[in-house]
């Protein structure tokens, strides 16, 4: 499973990055970043697509700071089950405004918690490399120091970054009560059922004249799967519903990708296009993106919003 995912990510590569041996060509858009994209997943002639079905962003009005909550999970994790509930009550309390990824990996990325067995139970391996990166970047100096913990925001609080269940409701209030916001961004995604594939393209406007370098992230995860879990009285459960569980980054860069350094004016605006083939044995209609910005010098989430692939 995780090794149809990261073939498939690779049909789309920042220009600097791998290349796959198919039609490929950059952005047509002027504005936007360099990336490239998989042609050959829309069903007809290229220039058609530039021409006609490329979406067109009208203003966007939203004036809200919307929340990533990183659940950083393990299907051998006892506590997990709490702390999932807690993060997915969070959500459906705020659901146009708070977000959840859940992240199989644990400090440094030494996975107690997410091996998969070979006994019958817990089969599944829910790590990828993008969330291998985040346990090994995060091990040192954000307080990630063990699972279930997670970050809202990526937001630093009283030295912090990782915290316990406990205090993401109050974190989560806290930037929605605030709500300073300081980059804007808007979505379509273009699917064709004859390709299992299509295109997200994404608008991000910078509506603060503070100087801050963001680069641009955009997580795939899956809706919903019933898998094992290790349960908090010590059982498995092997009907045990995990929700919105991060498969890594579109593109393949846990870190994403650079979008506007800190000297652009307020007001200015990036296209980015991405291509996707949805990978084998995956539901487009059980599957969306979280589309998010943050700060490179501290990795805070400054903006995310939610994508479907297919309604």
């Amino acid at each position: 499973m995780k090794t149809q995912y990261y073939i498939s990510v690779l049909f789309l590569a920042i220009t600097f990055g791998l290349l796959v041996g198919c039609d490929k060509v950059e952005n047509p858009y002027e504005d936007q970043a360099s990336i490239t994209v998989d042609t050959t997943l829309y069903p007809g002639n290229w220039q058609d697509y530039v021409d006609n079905e490329s979406p067109v962003f009208t203003a966007n009005s939203n004036t809200d700071v919307n929340v990533l909550l990183e659940d950083y999970t393990g299907h051998l994790c006892n506590n997990c089950p709490t702390a999932a509930t807690a993060a997915h009550t969070i959500h459906e309390n705020y659901p146009d405004r708070v977000f959840v990824a859940s992240i199989h990996v644990d400090p440094g990325a030494v996975l107690s918690f997410q091996q998969p067995q070979t006994n019958g139970t817990y089969p599944t391996d829910h790590t990828n490399p993008d969330a291998i990166e985040y346990g090994e970047t995060f091990q040192n100096g954000f307080n990630f120091i063990g699972n279930p913990q997670g970050t809202v925001n990526r937001k630093t609080v009283d030295g912090k970054m990782f915290d316990f269940y406990g205090t993401w409701q109050s974190r989560a209030t806290d930037i929605m009560t605030t709500n300073d916001l300081k980059f804007n961004i808007q979505s379509a995604f273009n699917f064709y059922e004859s390709t299992n594939g299509g295109y997200l393209h994404v608008e991000v406007e910078k509506v603060t004249n503070e100087e801050i370098s963001v680069n641009t992230v955009v997580y795939v995860l899956q809706d919903t799967l019933t898998d094992w879990q290790l349960m908090p009285n010590n059982t498995n459960n092997p009907n045990y519903l995990h929700r919105d569980l991060h498969l890594g980054s579109i593109d393949g860069n846990a870190f994403g990708i650079p979008t506007f350094e800190s000297s652009v004016p307020s007001g200015t605006k990036e296209e980015l296009l991405y291509s996707y083939e949805v990978p084998s044995g995956y539901n487009p209609e059980n599957m969306h993106f979280l589309i998010y910005v943050y700060n490179t010098d501290n990795y805070e989430v400054l903006q995310v919003i939610k994508q479907k692939l297919k309604e």
